[in-house]
């Protein structure tokens, strides 16, 4: 939850500042990862690698919309606050 709530707090306003904050998120993500089991270290991984997705794409690596991976993080977000109030 920290990692996410740090890439909303430095996301910023530009491409390049959103790239740097996702790719932080994703690196964030990945240690977290490593400890969670069960559905909540699924979903974190899922995040993890959509972080990867929506770095490459505003930093122009992919050439896809990343509102549509942004779309993705939210309702993982969302269901990964369900798993983690539900334990």
């Amino acid at each position: 939850m920290t990692a996410l709530a740090g890439y909303r707090r430095n996301a910023g306003g530009t491409r390049g500042s959103q790239a740097a904050a996702a790719q932080q998120t994703y690196r964030d993500l990945m240690g977290a990862g490593l400890d969670a089991q069960g559905a909540v270290g699924a979903m974190i991984r899922r995040l993890t690698a959509e972080f990867q997705e929506l770095s490459f794409r505003l930093s122009g690596m992919v050439s896809s919309d990343p509102e549509q991976v942004i779309a993705d993080i939210n309702a993982d977000f969302a269901e990964l606050k369900r798993l983690c109030e539900a334990t």
